[in-house]
């Protein structure tokens, strides 16, 4: 069952039908020419324009204005390569706002033009046998980007308590694409196809997961607003650092 399944009401059946209609009649009419030319859409799937400077981010961690890096290598979860970044407050850091000034950022960019988002962050719930609880969603939004975006960008997170015998964290978790994000991998999905009809271009991803630190079995709300503008400097820094180059 997901997480966010809410029973008893029919409305989204009925939006999801006229969504899968409309594409239907997007593939139709784009389909047509092909049929007399023999050419068709899915016999050369789009490509990733510079897939390299997406992986990018495995070899040089993100900047983040006012943090420092203290640590950044790939690590290995579940048979996945992930951007492992440890950060403190470079301002303040004897005033983070949590129980531990380092906090960690977890990065997986797509790895091949045919991988799709699979819910990634259960590799990390697996691998370090967290119990989760209180789960809830937030929306932030990102500032346009000099150079590379000319409106604010909607991003929607999960956010939730991860936690083991060892130590208890608010974590937050989206998927990061150009212009975007969400934690869904349906939202993603239909983003690509939508991006696929109009410019046959794929839709990139990357799985973000940041770890903040707070005291044993506490209770998240109190990061919330934290999280949430820790969660805009990295969407920001992804759109002007590995997205750039796939936003247009």
């Amino acid at each position: 069952m997901s997480l966010f399944f809410k029973p008893g009401n029919s409305r989204p059946k009925i939006v999801k039908g006229l969504i899968v209609v409309a594409l239907a009649a997007m593939a139709m009419v784009s389909a047509v020419p092909h049929y007399f030319n023999g050419q068709w859409p899915w016999t050369y799937p789009p490509e990733i324009a510079n897939l390299k400077v997406l992986h990018s981010i495995k070899q040089q961690s993100l900047a983040l204005p006012g943090w420092q890096t203290l640590n950044h290598q790939t690590i290995e979860i579940s048979g996945h390569d992930w951007s492992y970044q440890e950060i403190q407050n470079q301002n303040n850091p004897d005033q983070s706002p949590t129980a531990a000034s380092q906090i960690i950022i977890l990065l997986r960019p797509q790895p091949w033009r045919t991988n799709q988002p699979e819910v990634e962050w259960l590799d990390i719930v697996g691998s370090q046998k967290w119990k989760v609880d209180s789960r809830q969603q937030f929306q932030f939004t990102v500032d346009p980007v000099a150079g590379v975006t000319q409106h604010p960008v909607q991003v929607k997170a999960r956010f939730l308590r991860g936690w083991n015998h060892q130590q208890t964290f608010a974590v937050v978790q989206w998927y990061a694409w150009p212009g975007g994000g969400s934690p869904s991998p349906g939202q993603w999905f239909w983003a690509d196809q939508i991006r696929q009809w109009r410019s046959r271009q794929r839709l990139p991803w990357i799985a973000v997961s940041i770890l903040i630190p707070i005291e044993p079995v506490g209770d998240v709300r109190p990061y919330q607003s934290f999280a949430a503008s820790l969660s805009q400097a990295v969407q920001t820094a992804l759109m002007a650092g590995p997205l750039a180059t796939h936003l247009n």
